[in-house]
């Protein structure tokens, strides 16, 4: 059942995914774009919470469902808004570093979670990932204008065929 939970999240996200960044990339601006980040990882934090109040498989899929749409919003989101503000010769690095910091912070979760699981039991490491992840999403809704610069957000991109060299 964890195999097929798991596939649930992965073809949820993996099937709505490509729609929603078209979407995104159909629209002027990083507006968009920052509200379905935003919007995603509100949602995606309330999927450990939900787990922590399951009594049953249908909950845990449909958990995975919710999550799976709403990492659907975030990946393109912000791969989105990362790319667009790369520094033009450095886009590998740029990226490597990027993946790097995922790959360290997941890391870390796991064991640190791995090792409060063990401890706590998992109801205590739920309520930790979900408010883990509120307090991301807040701090990333927050810093808003540090993140865009004041114009930033709304001002529009140039069209596509100017951007295709």
């Amino acid at each position: 059942m964890v195999g097929l939970a798991v596939a649930t999240f992965w073809l949820t996200k993996s099937l709505l995914q490509p729609f929603l960044a078209h979407y995104l990339d159909l629209r002027k601006g990083e507006k968009d774009d920052y509200k379905f980040l935003i919007i995603g990882m509100y949602i995606t934090s309330f999927v450990p919470l939900g787990f922590f109040f399951s009594t049953n498989l249908l909950h845990i899929f449909l958990l995975q469902i919710l999550h799976g749409a709403a990492m659907a919003m975030v990946v393109p989101s912000w791969a989105g808004i990362f790319t667009r503000h790369i520094t033009k010769g450095w886009e590998a690095f740029s990226w490597s570093i990027e993946s790097t910091g995922l790959g360290f912070a997941a890391g870390f979760a796991a064991a640190f979670g791995g090792l409060l699981a063990g401890s706590l039991g998992f109801q205590t490491v739920f309520v930790l990932v979900s408010i883990f992840g509120f307090f991301a999403a807040t701090v990333l809704l927050l810093a808003r204008n540090q993140v865009f610069p004041r114009d930033g957000i709304d001002k529009p991109l140039p069209p596509k065929e100017k951007l295709a060299h």
